[in-house]
């Protein structure tokens, strides 16, 4: 899509605008991390704010790159931080994975480089994992020496995030993936995630990825934001969806604002997690066609922007 005659992006600032953006939609997509909180406190007035959406009649739809988490879990974090959350409602990527997998009729096992959200909601539909955790054995390796017994029956490598990533692991996801019979999936490709301590990084499965790839020379299927299987997920448990009627809200202008645009939905980026107001202008700037993908329709701090117009 060449959206080069359609960047400028407008601020939510007044109550007219406001009003605007509101009527134009039914349905929110709304990112999770950076956008609703951060770590485990929520983003001051924000659930205010989106439960006051849901009170003008509005369809909510969590959509989330985070894997870490099964749905049941993501709503209770969602009901504790105060936001009004119902399990149809929640398309974490750790759900997408597996009804992905469930519906090319997967047999085999997955080794996940990832956390237990994954493992969850793969059991669910049948499919075995392994990978879950710590692995720091054997721990006699030399330099350049990796000694470890394959699984005869993996016949896919996801990666999700994973805070306990190790060398064994890595090596590990690497030689499943020289299998030919072996699928690479990624459950995102996002580089870092928000933290709430200034200058801290936290890399993210994008980076694990481009790792694993250098490696074994494959490309991933990715399940999550930016790309069309995850909007399908959505659409199969929500049919009434018009992307024409729809608005994805995020904080990551090259996976949040792109996912909307490749989806033909609008778009408003809240400048409460990693995207910021200088990088969104970085991108309206650049003179590469694909950044122009990154740049929103509309933008705000926060979503408790609202509060002083709803």
């Amino acid at each position: 899509m060449n959206r080069k005659n359609k960047l400028n992006p407008l601020a939510i600032n007044n109550s007219k605008r406001a009003v605007e953006f509101i009527d134009s939609f039914d349905y929110i997509l709304c990112d999770c991390d950076g956008v609703l909180w951060v770590n485990n406190s929520a983003v001051p007035g924000v659930p205010q704010a989106l439960n006051k959406f849901r009170r003008l009649g509005k369809k909510i739809i969590f959509a989330t790159n985070n894997s870490t988490k099964t749905r049941e879990e993501f709503m209770n974090k969602l009901r504790k931080l105060g936001y009004i959350a119902y399990m149809d409602e929640l398309f974490p990527t750790s759900y997408s994975t597996a009804v992905y997998l469930k519906s090319i009729d997967f047999e085999g096992k997955a080794f996940i480089l990832g956390s237990s959200g994954l493992a969850k909601e793969l059991n669910k539909v049948g499919i075995e994992s392994i990978g879950i955790g710590p692995d720091l054995t054997p721990n006699h390796w030399n330099p350049g020496m990796a000694e470890f017994e394959l699984d005869p029956d993996v016949r896919a490598v996801i990666i999700g995030f994973d805070n306990q990533l190790s060398f064994p692991k890595l090596a590990k996801a690497c030689s499943y993936l020289k299998r030919r019979d072996c699928l690479f999936i990624a459950s995102n490709l996002d580089e870092t995630y928000p933290s709430p301590e200034p200058g801290v990084v936290v890399p993210g499965p994008g980076a694990y990825v481009a790792a694993i790839e250098a490696v074994v020379d494959k490309k991933p299927i990715v399940l999550g934001k930016p790309g069309t299987f995850f909007f399908k997920c959505i659409r199969h448990i929500h049919p009434d969806i018009d992307p024409k009627r729809t608005v994805m809200i995020g904080d990551r202008l090259t996976t949040d604002m792109v996912f909307g645009h490749n989806n033909g939905l609008k778009t408003l980026h809240v400048q409460s997690g990693l995207g910021s107001f200088e990088e969104m202008v970085g991108f309206m700037k650049s003179p590469q066609p694909e950044h122009h993908q990154c740049v929103p329709d509309y933008y705000a701090n926060s979503l408790a922007q609202f509060l002083q117009f709803l």
